[in-house]
């Protein structure tokens, strides 16, 4: 499990590996409904894990498999503007506006945007290689090696997507200190985005190729 930085919760293995396997086996609808079942299943076995309830059961629960599904190229038109827009709510909301009107403490500027660097840097991996390139990296018949890389850019563009939402929706509900907010982003690489990715891309290789093997039918929205 993965411990929130400043305490409250943790991210679950089933949080860690299983959503993200989810959303790349059946894709972003479908793992939605499948990642917001387990969430509300999750909710009550592990509380710690869905501090949020319902909220949590969507965040940590559905948005996962959500947003592992969305990096498929063929969702890429639906996608880009999706994570935009969180972008723009994440440094707009509720920090600038409301702000103090709001209970907020004022982020300092640019220190508190360029803290979003993490996610700015995986939408441009996306729009450079993550549509026309990373594809052929893990389609059936690539070498391990290239297929390993591409899941790890994969999951890398989908942790850094996802944890928009999932950060700045806490942050609101919680409200904390925009300082902190600014520290948690800066901690996040190493803490949430390294050990997500990693683990999740060594388990959907195994994943991938089993199932391709399997001759089992292949869900349409998934990369299987």
């Amino acid at each position: 499990m993965i411990f929130y930085i400043f305490g409250g919760g943790f991210l679950s293995v089933g949080m860690v590996i299983f959503g993200p396997i989810a959303g790349i086996v059946l894709g972003p609808f479908a793992g939605f409904v499948a990642g917001l079942i387990g969430g509300l299943i999750g909710m009550f076995i592990s509380p710690a894990s869905f501090p949020l309830g319902f909220i949590d059961a969507n965040l940590s629960g559905a948005f996962i498999p959500l947003y592992w599904g969305l990096v498929n190229k063929k969702y890429w038109k639906l996608f880009i503007p999706w994570w935009i827009l969180w972008i723009v709510i994440a440094i707009v909301w509720p920090y600038h506006y409301p702000g103090a009107a709001g209970g907020f403490s004022p982020a300092s500027e640019p220190g508190y945007t360029i803290s979003w660097a993490w996610t700015y840097i995986g939408l441009g991996l996306y729009l450079v290689i993550g549509i026309k390139y990373r594809p052929n990296w893990i389609k059936e018949g690539a070498s391990r090696g290239k297929m390993f890389v591409g899941l790890l850019i994969y999951m890398f563009i989908a942790n850094t997507s996802w944890m928009v939402p999932w950060k700045i929706v806490y942050f609101a509900i919680l409200k904390y200190p925009a300082d902190v907010v600014m520290a948690d982003n800066l901690i996040s690489w190493w803490a949430y985005t390294l050990p997500m990715v990693v683990a999740s891309a060594v388990v959907a290789q195994v994943v991938l190729e089993a199932l391709r093997k399997s001759g089992l039918r292949r869900p349409p929205g998934g990369i299987v």
